[in-house]
């Protein structure tokens, strides 16, 4: 490249050696604001207050579609920063406002070059430099007017330079991210268009006019809270299924534009690539689409991001103009909010117009919302202690939840672990084919927890039970035994007060578990006080789920079924416990019945173990590869009988 000899008394000599740079001056270069559609830096201020109000600092802060960075860089002070984006663009900017504390210092540069990067490109010849991908593909040269060719040239030739230097050490890394994120935000200065690269002008704007001024990345401070920040290039949806943190700030697409497509350009030059392209605007063919821009899948898509988010706060910005309306986007909040509530704020401005501005309500005023909501955390943990419950695996089995359900079967519900912690937009329905597991859940879901505490209390009191008294358990355990119409909560107090919490019955019926060295504990109670469905109780039935009528549901219904293992020891596989053994023949008949839904074009999700000491469901393995479903390893579950436990899904 050639080397340009000029002065070192330059407009950006204090700014970035010689003189340190202060906060303050940082600040007065932040006030340009990029033509970029959802650009938040207009609400900033209605963020920071709704954040303050909520005395929220520390901890991780999530900006799940940072876009040009501005939310990000706003908190960076404050929070731990995760920012993520699908494009690579984003990314660039996300780095370089996100990743390091101080301005680079550029000294192998000024080094070799006797000046700073910026200086040295605006003053740079470029009448000898060759064409690139920009001038060939998007200036008057290439049949596309978005950049003038004095523009183009430039921008070509700063982007290669920027590698080369790159490669041969003269800048470092996070030097080489500052500058090309400053060349994206100088780039869309001198572009031809509305604010967007889905079309250009016919007739050249004034401000393509101008010869590109290459000036140092707009931020509005230094300061990091934390040098962990992280950035990502990911789907949103599959990320929040990795991350956790405090606070979750959420800025999807509202449209149908394509940011994809809105912000090709900008992908192409950050990548440095030479893409395939095609069409009036040079579009690349790998572009990378988003479902939230999609009429038909914002709503599972937002739907599945809401529940998969690990995030104690949620801030939501939304307008009025959404392709998924607003009441609709509420009504999932509530879904997922602690007891339903949420907080809505509106902000009236005008909106950004460009050259699709139909597609957006015609440039008239719209509303910017601000939505905030604590998620509902909590892993509900049912009273009743059950082999072969779900409760400590809860988190893995909703990562593999589709991202769209309507009602959600428990089939063969046990103590109601998982059906308690799901949540679609429709109702829960429990079926249990054991009538005293039946009942003894329904008396814990129906009845008030103030209640049913009140009369655990008088049972124990009456029988003078403690751990460990055979005396006292023996009596409750006899007077259980021979009533004609046993009390379903003398058998939870029985459980709790038994060996290893066991529910064993013997051939003629009788509950026959000896004493244990348990009772009504602190953690017992507190299960009892929060127990609950987190979606609405359909109904309870009391049957084998081989009765359970599918057409009922509709076509959106999620089925479950964690049915007894039969290659592991569970107390209830035993072959003791009442109406419970589970034989090959069973697992054949499931098997029938879960092809049976998916004939009907309805989704099932079955819990179970593939091999377990040295024993292999061979029936289980090779039905599942005949019929192409999918088998997910979820890892280990299970206090006393420790297994490897697997998902198995037709979606």
């Amino acid at each position: 490249m050639a080397e340009a000899k000029i002065s070192l008394k330059t407009d950006y000599q204090d700014l970035f050696y010689g003189n340190i740079l202060t906060v303050k001056s940082i600040k007065l270069r932040g006030n340009r604001i990029m033509r970029y559609i959802g650009n938040k830096t207009r609400i900033i201020d209605q963020i920071d207050a709704l954040v303050e109000e909520k005395h929220l600092s520390g901890g991780i802060f999530a900006d799940l579609f940072t876009g040009t960075g501005s939310v990000a860089d706003h908190f960076k002070d404050r929070f731990t920063i995760v920012a993520n984006d699908i494009m690579h663009y984003a990314s660039i900017f996300a780095e370089a406002k996100l990743l390091y504390s101080d301005i680079p210092t550029f000294k192998q540069f000024v080094k070799r070059f006797a000046t700073d990067p910026f200086t040295y490109w605006n003053q740079y010849d470029y009448s000898n430099e060759r064409a690139g991908f920009v001038t060939n593909n998007f200036s008057e040269a290439g049949g596309r007017r978005f950049f003038q060719e004095k523009n183009s040239y430039k921008i070509d030739t700063i982007r290669a330079q920027l590698d080369t230097l790159l490669a041969d050490g003269t800048l470092s890394h996070n030097e080489w991210v500052f500058l090309l994120a400053s060349l994206l935000e100088n780039v869309m200065g001198v572009s031809n268009t509305s604010g967007t690269y889905e079309a250009f002008f016919k007739y050249w704007e004034s401000r393509s006019n101008k010869t590109m001024e290459f000036s140092p990345l707009t931020f509005e401070h230094l300061t990091l809270a934390s040098k962990n920040n992280t950035i990502y290039t990911e789907d949103a949806n599959s990320l929040v299924r990795k991350i956790s943190g405090s606070v979750a700030y959420i800025d999807t697409p509202y449209t149908i534009t394509q940011y994809a497509s809105a912000y090709h350009v900008l992908e192409t030059i950050a990548l440095n690539d030479n893409p395939d392209v095609k069409g009036k605007t040079g579009r690349r063919v790998d572009r990378k689409m988003s479902a939230y821009s999609r009429k038909k899948e914002v709503g599972a898509v937002f739907e599945d991001l809401l529940r998969q988010l690990d995030f104690t706060h949620v801030i939501i910005s939304y307008s009025n103009q959404s392709l998924l309306p607003i009441e609709d986007l509420l009504s999932l909040v509530k879904r997922f909010a602690v007891d339903g509530k949420y907080e809505l704020h509106s902000i009236a401005f005008q909106e950004y117009s460009n050259l699709n501005s139909s597609q957006k309500g015609n440039g008239h005023k719209l509303k910017e919302y601000l939505i905030y909501f604590k998620k509902d955390l909590q892993v509900i943990k049912s009273p009743l202690n059950y082999a072969g419950s779900k409760d400590r695996i809860i988190g893995r089995i909703t990562e593999n939840l589709p991202q769209h359900f309507s009602d959600f079967v428990d089939a063969m519900g046990g103590a109601f672990n998982v059906g308690a912690n799901v949540v679609g937009t429709g109702k829960t329905f429990y079926n249990e084919k054991d009538p005293v597991i039946y009942k003894i859940e329904k008396q814990l879901l129906d009845e008030s927890h103030v209640d049913t505490i009140r009369k655990v209390k008088s049972i124990i009191h009456e029988y003078h039970l403690k751990k460990e008294d055979k005396e006292s358990f023996n009596r409750l355990r006899s007077d259980y035994n021979s009533s004609e119409k046993p009390d379903p909560l003398i058998l939870f107090v029985l459980t709790l007060y038994s060996f290893q919490h066991m529910n064993r019955f013997n051939s003629h019926g009788d509950y026959n578990v000896p004493v244990g060295n348990s009772g009504l504990t602190e953690d017992v109670i507190k299960r009892m006080e929060n127990y609950r469905s987190k979606m609405p109780i359909g109904k309870m039935t009391c049957k084998s789920f081989e009765q359970i009528s599918i057409e009922q549901f509709d076509k959106d219904s999620l089925f479950y079924f964690d049915p007894p293992y039969i290659i592991t020891a569970a107390a209830y596989n035993d072959g003791k416990r009442l109406n419970a053994e589970w034989s090959e023949q069973d697992e054949l008949n499931l098997l029938t019945f879960l092809e049976h839904i998916d004939k009907s074009g309805r989704k099932f999700l079955l819990s179970n173990v593939i091999e377990h000491h040295g024993q292999k469901n061979t029936l289980l393995t090779d039905w599942v590869s005949s019929h192409g479903y999918n088998l997910i390893n979820i890892g280990t579950s299970g206090r006393r009988y420790q297994r490897k436990e697997v998902l198995i899904r037709n979606y």
